[in-house]
């Protein structure tokens, strides 16, 4: 997976961690990290993206769902060199799925993202207290497949205790609910099965639109265009497939893959149907939800993409990009008018 930015050609046979220790409270040996302190807003982002997208609106769009004060749920990410991808994704959660924590986990951004003054433009910032930052270093020999070290013993062990459910998302990763019932409720609903450990929703992958510079807008309005994900279609078992998962922390029980998660005495990962489900899913469904991946954005920011990297050391390849620009399209401007 690209940093907050997946990859299609990650993931299937990753092999899984084993389970981690849950009464560490330390990372793995010889992995240095540091929970970054709220300081240093006089450091300049210098970093790829375009930083912060001014936002002239003051009305929320859509109606915004009550506040998880209760940190009932959680997101943890990993990214890079992303600052103003960062604030569009934690506005997106904050504002639209009530989320209250984030774990952000830092992978050798330079300058660290926790450096970034502000989270987003009022009216419609997102308060520093609620997100926990962890700066892990680049070193050499750490161990591979490193983003389920991060999901595992960096979010999980460190923080999983305080809360009920923990997403696994990256940041060009933008859930949207379809019907009445908010992202919490739904959890609330899923907690009660007891033979569930984790909920998964599957992407609709979006294209670059035959863009080639970074759009002025941010992503989700400058992004309209999506694969499709019929059943017999060339990329249905490449894109729309595959799903990212919330599990039940008191039942992780460690990383299949960055897609999915493995949970404990004898409890499944499924789908918005009940249906048990792995990487991928099928058939696929976005009935109650859905994940929109802004995969390749423009060339432009593909081509930044390639450069970061992963925390798996994966880099996305340009048949990556010819698969998605490819793929047969429609229009799917469902977020396109989400205020923040």
């Amino acid at each position: 997976m690209a940093h907050s930015q997946s990859l299609s050609n990650d993931s299937d046979d990753e092999r899984p961690i084993d389970k981690p220790l849950l009464t560490s409270t330390k990372p793995p040996a010889n992995i240095p990290f540091k929970e970054a302190p709220v300081s240093s807003p006089d450091s300049e982002p210098g970093l790829e993206d375009a930083g912060p997208i001014p936002n002239n609106l003051t009305v929320a769009f859509p109606p915004l769902p009550p506040a998880d004060d209760e940190e009932y749920v959680s997101l943890c990410l990993a990214i890079k060199d992303q600052p103003g991808d960062l604030d569009e994704f934690l506005a997106h959660y904050y504002y639209h799925h009530g989320i209250r924590r984030f774990y952000v986990m830092d992978d050798g951004s330079d300058p660290p993202l926790s450096y970034t003054p502000n989270f987003g433009i009022p009216p419609f910032a997102v308060p520093r207290s609620a997100v926990t930052f962890t700066y892990i270093p680049r070193v050499p020999d750490r161990p591979q497949p490193f983003q389920h070290t991060i999901y595992a013993d960096y979010c999980i062990k460190n923080f999983g205790e305080r809360h009920t459910w923990m997403g696994f998302f990256d940041a060009d990763e933008f859930l949207e609910m379809r019907r009445a019932t908010t992202l919490v409720d739904w959890l609330h609903q899923w907690e009660k099965n007891e033979t569930v450990g984790a909920l998964s929703v599957n992407w609709i992958t979006h294209n670059s639109g035959g863009q080639q510079k970074r759009p002025q807008s941010d992503t989700r309005k400058g992004f309209r265009r999506c694969v499709v994900d019929g059943p017999d279609g060339r990329n249905a078992d490449k894109e729309n497939s595959h799903v990212k998962s919330f599990a039940k922390t008191a039942l992780f029980d460690g990383v299949n893959s960055v897609h999915n998660m493995r949970t404990a005495y004898g409890t499944v990962s499924v789908g918005e149907t009940g249906d048990e489900c792995m990487i991928k899913r099928f058939p696929i469904t976005h009935d109650m939800w859905a994940l929109h991946h802004y995969s390749v954005k423009s060339r432009e920011q593909f081509l930044e993409k390639q450069q970061r990297g992963s925390p798996n050391n994966h880099h996305a390849a340009g048949e990556f990009w010819d698969r998605i620009e490819d793929a047969d399209d429609y229009e799917c401007p469902e977020l396109a008018s989400y205020v923040p």
